[in-house]
């Protein structure tokens, strides 16, 4: 175990850890990231019968109450990584999981739309939004060197976790009902995620005597840490770079098409001549070619510029949604949902290291909360104009190429995504 020497808050528990603790701190992000799921559309898609039978309301109705309590939700952002970045992710995290579970409880007694609105927003807000934020900076306070295998690692877990989380949200709705199920959801936040945050979680490895990545303490190392926090961006600087811009647009346009498509996923394929069935299939395949290319990705992205893999990622994604437009059999059906799986596994990878790398630890929290906002509130409002399209033309095939109209140029773009600070190091640098 690489130590510095005892820190004043190590315990006898860590000390006993024959092995770098960055690598426990692995699984807790893994897991605070499934967490995630009371949160994320998919988890929360499960319930939309439940709530459009219980409170009456139309479908329309439910996809504006969600649209509009994302967008919301996206806007306080910026701020909690300003937290994070004040007091550390662990306090910051604890108070979001507390009030996360408080929010699967308010949503378990909704009466009306106003109310569900409101739940949405506590929902995207805590768990798409702040839980998914803090969860992704725990890899970059503890790694730099294998930055990118980390992130492949933890993200790989997490869409693991998506497999298993709506098949469980829907065997608790049928056993107890939706609202006994949000409030066992509530209790299970608390009691999985407060336990781990108080007897292992960690902010950094300077906290219990360690150093970044594990290695020994020496002035070479010391002074690259020294010097990455130094040369750190603030949020106002970060936005002046032309990366920034690239990044974020990309990660929202990202998220804007992916959620149209999983919104509408079924009418898409049976309005294409395939099953219910046929379309619930593709999600395997996509998972699957999501693991492994998170797993491939991570350590591309310890040795590769971060802005080829971000034009590959969006490139994959414009003909991925291409096959979609003509998949009229099964096998191009897996062919589309393949091609996003590996866009996703990009993107995820990406997500966790091109931010800490480009402009450092320091303000991490507040310029990733920035770009959430964007991408939050692309998701909001991916469902919503697919629908306008269709009710307008008739047909999905009006979305798709509106999709590959933003995607195509999103491609070219990325590849002027250069780090801010390159010029300051060299590739082989940990932060290039």
């Amino acid at each position: 175990m690489a130590k510095a020497g005892k820190g004043k808050n190590s315990e006898s528990l860590i000390d006993r850890i024959p092995f770098y603790y960055g690598w426990v701190m692995v699984p807790v992000a893994v897991i605070a990231q499934s967490m995630t799921g009371v949160g994320q559309t998919y988890g929360v898609s499960v319930f939309n019968p439940s709530f459009r039978s219980s409170l009456q309301i139309s479908l329309s109705q439910l996809t504006g109450a969600y649209m509009f309590g994302t967008l919301l939700a996206a806007l306080p952002q910026p701020y909690i990584g300003s937290l994070m970045d004040r007091f550390g992710i662990r306090r910051t995290m604890t108070w979001v999981v507390i009030l996360l579970g408080l929010a699967c409880l308010f949503i378990s007694r909704v009466q009306g739309l106003v109310s569900l609105l409101l739940g949405f927003f506590l929902l995207r807000l805590l768990g798409q939004g702040a839980l998914s934020l803090l969860s992704g900076n725990i890899p970059p306070m503890w790694f730099r060197k294998k930055l990118g295998t980390v992130t492949g690692l933890i993200s790989s877990g997490r869409s693991a976790s998506m497999a298993v989380v709506p098949p469980v949200f829907l065997a608790l709705i049928s056993r107890f009902g939706w609202r006994s199920a949000y409030v066992l959801l509530g209790v299970l936040v608390w009691v999985i995620m407060l336990p781990l945050l108080g007897l292992l979680f960690r902010n950094n490895p300077g906290e219990i005597g360690q150093t970044m990545d594990g290695v020994p303490d020496n002035e070479v190392e010391r002074a690259a840490l020294n010097d990455d926090l130094d040369r750190s961006l603030n949020l106002k600087e970060a936005r002046r770079t032309p990366a920034y811009w690239i990044a974020t647009l990309s990660a929202a346009l990202w998220s804007m098409i992916v959620t149209a498509i999983f919104f509408n996923l079924l009418p898409i394929f049976n309005s294409q001549g395939l099953s219910d069935g046929a379309a619930a299939a593709t999600y395997t395949t996509y998972a699957a070619a999501s693991i492994a290319a998170q797993l491939i990705a991570g350590p591309l992205a310890d040795k590769s510029r971060l802005q080829y893999l971000l034009a590959g990622c969006m490139g994959l994604m414009a003909v991925s949604v291409g096959v979609l437009s003509i998949a009229n059999s099964t096998w191009l059906a897996h062919t589309y949902a393949g091609l996003l799986g590996i866009s996703t596994g990009l993107i995820a990878v990406l997500d966790g290291t091109l931010w800490p790398r480009y402009y450092g630890r320091k303000h991490l929290g507040k310029i990733r909360g920035s770009v959430i906002t964007v991408q939050v509130a692309g998701s909001s409002v991916g469902p919503f104009i697919t629908g306008v399209l269709f009710d307008w033309s008739g047909s999905y095939q009006t979305s798709f190429w509106v999709f590959l109209g933003l995607l195509l140029p999103a491609s070219v773009a990325a590849f002027w995504a250069v780090n801010p600070r390159a010029d300051q190091e060299s590739l082989s640098s940990p932060v290039s």
